[in-house]
């Protein structure tokens, strides 16, 4: 059924794998986009904000303060099916 391996079987078998050059590109590509990410959120915290931005989130919205002139009232009838 199972038969365990011992270290000299296994350290040979794991010597004769070779990596091909295409796991150095996605290696080169990842770190890449991630430097690119650690970039852009590092520019995103530092932004400073502009004062016309500062401005309109401090000024309270007009429409916040409008109230609907019509109300609506929905009423559902039905009657249970006798059928079960």
């Amino acid at each position: 059924m199972f038969k365990p391996n011992t270290d000299a079987e296994g350290s040979s078998r794991m010597n004769t794998y070779r990596f091909d050059g295409s796991a150095a590109v996605s290696n080169l590509v990842t770190v890449l986009v991630s430097a690119w990410f650690v970039l852009a959120a590092g520019a995103i915290l530092s932004d400073q904000h502009s004062e016309g931005t500062l401005e309109m989130a401090k000024t309270p919205s007009a429409q916040g303060q409008v109230t609907p002139d019509v109300h609506f009232h929905i009423t559902v009838e039905a009657r249970r099916s006798t059928a079960s």
